[in-house]
Protein backbone atom coordinates (compact mmCIF):
# COMPACT_ATOMS: atom_id res chain seq x y z
CA UNK A 1 0.00 0.00 0.00
CA UNK A 2 2.60 2.23 0.93
CA UNK A 3 4.64 2.65 -2.12
CA UNK A 4 1.92 3.59 -4.06
CA UNK A 5 1.22 6.83 -1.53
CA UNK A 6 4.97 7.94 -2.13
CA UNK A 7 6.25 10.99 -3.75
CA UNK A 8 9.75 11.27 -5.51
CA UNK A 9 12.22 11.59 -3.18
CA UNK A 10 10.42 9.45 -0.11
CA UNK A 11 11.08 6.16 0.69
CA UNK A 12 8.43 3.93 2.89
CA UNK A 13 8.40 0.75 3.85
CA UNK A 14 5.53 -1.57 5.29
CA UNK A 15 5.30 -4.87 7.17
CA UNK A 16 2.34 -7.16 7.57
CA UNK A 17 2.77 -8.59 11.06
CA UNK A 18 2.57 -12.39 9.90
CA UNK A 19 4.38 -13.54 13.64
CA UNK A 20 7.41 -13.05 11.81
CA UNK A 21 10.69 -13.04 14.36
CA UNK A 22 12.09 -9.41 14.88
CA UNK A 23 15.18 -8.03 15.66
CA UNK A 24 15.54 -4.85 17.44
CA UNK A 25 18.78 -2.95 16.77
CA UNK A 26 20.98 -3.01 20.18
CA UNK A 27 20.50 0.67 20.52
CA UNK A 28 16.68 0.69 20.43
CA UNK A 29 16.11 -2.50 22.65
CA UNK A 30 16.14 -0.35 26.33
CA UNK A 31 13.05 1.49 24.53
CA UNK A 32 10.93 -1.33 25.47
CA UNK A 33 13.19 -3.46 27.90
CA UNK A 34 10.13 -3.21 30.11
CA UNK A 35 6.86 -2.80 27.95
CA UNK A 36 3.96 -5.19 27.39
CA UNK A 37 4.49 -7.59 24.44
CA UNK A 38 2.08 -5.83 22.21
CA UNK A 39 3.96 -2.56 22.86
CA UNK A 40 6.98 -4.55 22.43
CA UNK A 41 5.96 -5.90 18.72
CA UNK A 42 4.68 -2.88 17.67
CA UNK A 43 7.93 -0.93 18.25
CA UNK A 44 9.69 -3.55 16.60
CA UNK A 45 7.50 -3.83 13.49
CA UNK A 46 7.99 -0.14 13.12
CA UNK A 47 11.58 0.13 13.58
CA UNK A 48 12.02 -2.67 10.87
CA UNK A 49 9.46 -0.37 8.59
CA UNK A 50 12.14 2.49 9.17
CA UNK A 51 15.61 1.06 8.91
CA UNK A 52 14.31 -0.72 5.45
CA UNK A 53 12.70 3.02 4.71
CA UNK A 54 16.07 4.21 5.51
CA UNK A 55 18.00 1.98 3.36
CA UNK A 56 18.02 3.50 0.16
CA UNK A 57 19.06 6.59 1.91
CA UNK A 58 22.18 4.61 2.94
CA UNK A 59 21.33 4.91 7.18
CA UNK A 60 19.77 0.76 6.55
CA UNK A 61 21.75 -0.33 10.10
CA UNK A 62 20.96 2.87 12.13
CA UNK A 63 19.46 2.64 15.63
CA UNK A 64 16.30 4.50 15.71
CA UNK A 65 15.70 6.17 18.73
CA UNK A 66 12.97 7.66 20.64
CA UNK A 67 12.92 11.06 22.39
CA UNK A 68 10.98 11.83 25.08
CA UNK A 69 7.89 12.95 23.45
CA UNK A 70 7.97 9.33 22.38
CA UNK A 71 8.78 10.39 18.61
CA UNK A 72 11.19 8.64 16.72
CA UNK A 73 14.82 10.01 16.41
CA UNK A 74 15.80 9.98 13.01
CA UNK A 75 19.63 9.95 11.83
CA UNK A 76 21.09 13.31 11.31
CA UNK A 77 19.74 15.13 7.74
CA UNK A 78 16.56 12.72 7.76
CA UNK A 79 13.36 13.43 8.79
CA UNK A 80 10.03 10.41 8.91
CA UNK A 81 7.25 8.95 10.57
CA UNK A 82 6.36 5.72 11.96
CA UNK A 83 3.22 4.00 12.39
CA UNK A 84 1.15 1.14 13.35
CA UNK A 85 -2.20 -0.29 14.03
CA UNK A 86 -3.41 -3.89 14.69
CA UNK A 87 -1.19 -6.46 11.86
CA UNK A 88 0.32 -3.95 10.29
CA UNK A 89 3.12 -0.97 10.40
CA UNK A 90 4.91 1.29 7.82
CA UNK A 91 7.26 4.14 7.86
CA UNK A 92 7.85 6.46 5.67
CA UNK A 93 11.40 8.75 5.39
CA UNK A 94 13.52 11.63 3.14
CA UNK A 95 16.13 13.64 3.23
CA UNK A 96 15.55 16.98 5.27
CA UNK A 97 16.81 18.97 2.77
CA UNK A 98 14.37 18.18 0.65
CA UNK A 99 11.36 18.08 2.74
CA UNK A 100 10.11 20.00 5.61
CA UNK A 101 8.06 17.47 7.38
CA UNK A 102 6.14 13.90 6.67
CA UNK A 103 3.74 11.65 8.97
CA UNK A 104 1.81 8.31 7.78
CA UNK A 105 -0.68 7.05 9.70
CA UNK A 106 -2.52 3.86 9.50
CA UNK A 107 -5.70 2.91 11.17
CA UNK A 108 -8.31 0.06 11.28
CA UNK A 109 -11.86 0.80 10.28
CA UNK A 110 -14.57 1.20 12.99
CA UNK A 111 -12.07 2.48 15.80
CA UNK A 112 -13.78 6.02 15.03
CA UNK A 113 -17.17 5.97 16.49
CA UNK A 114 -19.79 7.97 16.19
CA UNK A 115 -19.81 9.75 19.74
CA UNK A 116 -16.37 10.63 19.16
CA UNK A 117 -17.09 13.09 15.99
CA UNK A 118 -17.63 15.78 18.00
CA UNK A 119 -14.14 15.67 19.75
CA UNK A 120 -12.29 15.00 16.49
CA UNK A 121 -13.90 16.79 13.56
CA UNK A 122 -15.30 20.48 13.16
CA UNK A 123 -19.41 21.06 12.41
CA UNK A 124 -18.34 20.84 8.97
CA UNK A 125 -16.54 17.26 9.11
CA UNK A 126 -19.20 16.45 11.03
CA UNK A 127 -22.08 17.51 8.25
CA UNK A 128 -19.98 16.04 5.49
CA UNK A 129 -19.62 12.53 7.31
CA UNK A 130 -23.29 12.40 8.62
CA UNK A 131 -24.50 12.10 4.81
CA UNK A 132 -22.45 9.71 3.66
CA UNK A 133 -23.46 5.82 3.16
CA UNK A 134 -19.81 4.93 4.42
CA UNK A 135 -19.24 6.68 7.16
CA UNK A 136 -17.13 4.61 9.39
CA UNK A 137 -14.61 4.56 6.12
CA UNK A 138 -14.70 8.28 5.92
CA UNK A 139 -14.57 8.70 9.42
CA UNK A 140 -11.66 6.53 9.87
CA UNK A 141 -9.69 8.34 6.71
CA UNK A 142 -10.79 11.72 8.03
CA UNK A 143 -9.05 10.93 11.22
CA UNK A 144 -6.28 9.52 9.85
CA UNK A 145 -5.62 12.15 7.17
CA UNK A 146 -5.70 14.68 9.99
CA UNK A 147 -3.27 12.38 12.12
CA UNK A 148 -0.85 11.91 9.29
CA UNK A 149 -0.88 16.39 8.78
CA UNK A 150 -0.28 15.89 12.63
CA UNK A 151 2.43 14.58 12.14
CA UNK A 152 4.08 16.12 9.51
CA UNK A 153 3.28 19.91 11.01
CA UNK A 154 5.12 18.44 14.40
CA UNK A 155 2.11 19.64 16.42
CA UNK A 156 1.61 18.73 19.99
CA UNK A 157 -2.18 18.68 22.11
CA UNK A 158 -5.75 17.79 21.34
CA UNK A 159 -7.00 21.24 20.49
CA UNK A 160 -4.26 21.60 17.43
CA UNK A 161 -5.40 17.94 16.20
CA UNK A 162 -8.99 19.32 16.04
CA UNK A 163 -8.41 22.86 14.30
CA UNK A 164 -6.46 20.44 11.34
CA UNK A 165 -9.67 21.03 8.68
CA UNK A 166 -9.59 17.99 6.01
CA UNK A 167 -11.05 18.14 2.58
CA UNK A 168 -11.02 14.55 0.95
CA UNK A 169 -11.02 13.96 -2.58
CA UNK A 170 -10.79 10.64 -4.46
CA UNK A 171 -7.32 9.62 -3.93
CA UNK A 172 -6.07 12.08 -1.69
CA UNK A 173 -6.80 15.54 0.61
CA UNK A 174 -5.72 18.65 1.40
CA UNK A 175 -5.06 19.48 5.69
CA UNK A 176 -5.65 23.13 6.87
CA UNK A 177 -4.22 24.48 10.19
CA UNK A 178 -3.38 28.24 11.11
CA UNK A 179 -3.44 29.17 7.26
CA UNK A 180 -0.91 27.03 6.18
CA UNK A 181 -1.79 24.21 4.21
CA UNK A 182 -0.52 20.94 3.16
CA UNK A 183 -1.24 18.28 0.36
CA UNK A 184 -1.96 14.31 1.12
CA UNK A 185 -2.53 10.86 -0.49
CA UNK A 186 -4.71 8.04 1.32
CA UNK A 187 -5.58 4.30 0.23
CA UNK A 188 -7.85 2.04 1.75
CA UNK A 189 -7.77 -1.92 1.38
CA UNK A 190 -10.25 -3.57 3.38
CA UNK A 191 -10.31 -2.36 6.79
CA UNK A 192 -7.09 -0.85 6.93
CA UNK A 193 -6.79 2.85 5.98
CA UNK A 194 -3.23 4.37 5.12
CA UNK A 195 -2.84 7.94 4.79
CA UNK A 196 0.71 9.84 3.79
CA UNK A 197 0.79 13.94 4.46
CA UNK A 198 4.55 15.83 3.63
CA UNK A 199 6.10 19.27 2.54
Amino acid sequence: MIAALLPPGLSGAELRDAGQKLVLHPGEEHHVARAAEKRHRDFALGRSCARAALAPLGHGVAAIGMGADGAPQWPAGILGSITHTSGYAAAVVGEAGSFLGVGVDAERVGGVARKLWPRLFNAAEQAHLAGRTDADVAATLLFSAKEAAFKAWRLKGALAFRDIAIALQEDGFTADHAGKQIRGRHAVEGELVLTLAWF
